[in-house]
């Protein structure tokens, strides 16, 4: 299990979107920003979205390499990058973190379904520290690139 420094979890609760990218069943990535909720022990993101869509066509077929991207706005100036697994999941724990994130969603489209995407590697980097740009890596790494 993968351990979350503090930096990582305030970068995740800062945001309400990320970018979702799958290899699909013919090998070609496919990309989409979905809102997301998560559940810390362990690290997991949960998705609900329609049966109708792209991104659920691998995850049909069992798990599959994925990779989400939290933090994609100049603005924000912070980004985690994540390798893992997404697969389809519908426990009903995944359903109350996300309704409880999401409450204007519940029973909006009853046909959605739930999956989840777990990290086995990821890298936060933050550009907004006083020191300069600094990189934690899931590893327990963390490097500081001084401003020059």
């Amino acid at each position: 299990m993968i351990t979350v420094p503090k930096e990582v979890v305030d970068c995740i609760n800062s945001q309400r979107t990320g970018v979702l990218a799958v290899r699909m069943l013919d090998g070609t990535p496919h990309g989409a920003t979905l809102h997301f909720a998560y559940k810390l022990e362990p690290l997991i993101f949960i998705f609900l979205t329609s049966p109708s869509y792209r991104k659920l066509e691998p995850l049909r077929s069992g798990d599959t390499p994925a990779t989400f991207v939290v933090g994609t706005t100049e603005e924000f100036n912070k980004t985690l990058q994540m390798d893992g697994v997404a697969k389809l999941n519908d426990f009903e724990e995944c359903r109350e973190i996300y309704f409880a994130k999401f409450p204007e969603k519940l029973n909006k489209h009853p046909d959605d379904v739930f999956f989840i995407f777990t990290p086995t590697w990821w890298r936060l980097t933050d550009w907004t520290l006083p020191q300069g740009k600094t990189i934690w890596l899931s590893d327990g790494t963390v490097t500081v690139v001084e401003k020059k």
